[in-house]
């Protein structure tokens, strides 16, 4: 069921538009935001007659099958349908077999909405895995309460979802973006920077990021400036005052479009990747990125170096790589998404129920039990016979859950090489925060 690996650069461009697509949140729903952990409802809201409350566990998953990211859809769907063809292979979930539908959402609001829409009422789920795109998901969140829905996203890591009252619903296992913020100043740090330049733009992205990695820096004992670069800013200009203050590193946090023009000015002024300590976020992590800069010369952009979240974590000894690679499917986000789906089936056993508020209730406490397990049958033995498990997943371990998201994440340190494109180094050098 699963196609071949992708073309680098097919892939490539799909990674880099779904960088944007999962960090991007115009406005979070509850601007009383400041706190970083995700948001709880503490009481059991009463369940509505809704023919998903049948004993039998479906779940529906909003999956970029067209659009601009469909290059790497498979990396989404295959984990889920592995995942469920594993717990059916088990006895399925309270004696029942779990199914799930398949909902493409384009990437886009106005299409996620209405394909949540026929999960819900018409194929009557109990929970959805995804979406991939941080915008969708802080579009739909608001709308899980009215619906009695659990959700699942193993991608959504824009740090202002952790601010969104979705009551409780909503869960995510990929680190949010506070987190590649900490490793991305650990890796600054441990280089022995000491006055480093992070330019960001003054987007929701980049004012959240670019803080978290200034604030981040200043508790290593550092003493970082932040750029900001507001839109239609002279790429120059903003260089000019990135270096006015003599600094030892640059850091970027943003996404193609919008650093290429810095990068190629830092070039011009002596400070390009090849000449100065420049490191990135992961929205730079694209072979893209250097023709942007130089088409006559793409390598301009080697030595780069950022962070991204770690697909296989060192230390993580799952089945799930095994099944991964049999399948075919180039991996990105696809541990963190078959995570999602175990967890809603173990949330499941523990409630006796495939009830979405029953779920939501017990979803998190399997993260913080006395007994760890790795696998649906061996968990869900464990939850029947009256224990407390601590999940330890495909993606991550999960040693840190705050609320309904991690609180740990564990970040891969890559480089260009001299071809423009990103290389991961071993997972021995990867970060491990907080």
């Amino acid at each position: 069921m699963a196609p071949t690996a992708l073309p680098g650069t097919t892939r490539a461009r799909a990674l880099v538009v779904l960088g944007t697509l999962l960090v991007l949140v115009a406005t979070a729903c509850d601007s009383g935001g400041g706190s970083t952990a995700a948001r709880a409802s503490s009481t059991t809201s009463t369940t509505t007659a809704r023919p998903a409350v049948d004993g039998a566990l479906a779940l529906g998953e909003l999956a970029p099958v067209t659009g601009p990211v469909s290059a790497i859809s498979s990396a989404f769907t295959v984990p889920v349908q592995l995942a469920v063809d594993e717990m059916n292979l088990t006895g399925g979930v309270n004696g029942k077999p779990v199914t799930v539908t398949v909902a493409d959402d384009t990437s886009a609001v106005p299409t996620a909405r209405t394909a949540f829409t026929s999960l819900v009422d018409d194929h009557h789920v109990d929970a959805v895995i995804g979406p991939s795109s941080s915008e969708v998901a802080a579009a739909l969140m608001p709308d899980l309460p009215r619906d009695h829905v659990a959700m699942c996203s193993g991608s959504n890591s824009a740090g202002a979802l952790s601010d969104i009252d979705a009551g409780g619903y909503y869960f995510r296992t990929a680190p949010p973006d506070r987190l590649q913020a900490l490793a991305l100043a650990r890796l600054v740090a441990n280089a022995g920077r000491k006055r480093p330049a992070v330019i960001a733009p003054t987007d929701s992205y980049g004012v959240a990021v670019g803080g978290d990695v200034v604030a981040a820096l200043r508790r290593a004992d550092t003493k970082p400036r932040l750029v900001p670069v507001a839109s239609g800013a002279d790429p120059t200009a903003v260089v000019s005052r990135a270096l006015s203050a003599n600094p030892d590193a640059i850091v970027l946090v943003g996404f193609p479009d919008g650093m290429a023009p810095i990068l190629r000015a830092l070039v011009a002024a002596q400070h390009g990747p090849t000449q100065f300590p420049v490191y990135a976020s992961d929205g730079l992590q694209t072979a893209d990125l250097g023709p942007l800069v130089d088409p006559a010369n793409p390598g301009i952009v080697a030595a780069l170096t950022g962070t991204t979240p770690a697909g296989a974590p060192a230390g993580i000894d799952h089945p799930f790589n095994a099944r991964m690679l049999a399948a075919g499917v180039e991996p990105f986000f696809s541990a963190s998404a078959y995570d999602c789906a175990i967890l809603i089936g173990l949330a499941a056993v523990a409630a006796k129920s495939d009830d979405a508020d029953a779920i939501r209730d017990h979803f998190a406490a399997n993260l913080r039990g006395r007994v760890d397990c790795n696998s649906f049958v061996e968990c869900a033995q464990l939850l029947r016979a009256g224990r407390t498990i601590h999940y330890r997943g495909a993606f991550s371990a999960y040693n840190a859950w705050r609320g309904t998201e991690p609180g740990s994440g564990v970040f891969d340190i890559w480089t260009m090489g001299l071809d423009a494109h990103p290389m991961l180094a071993p997972p021995a050098g990867q970060v491990a925060v907080p």
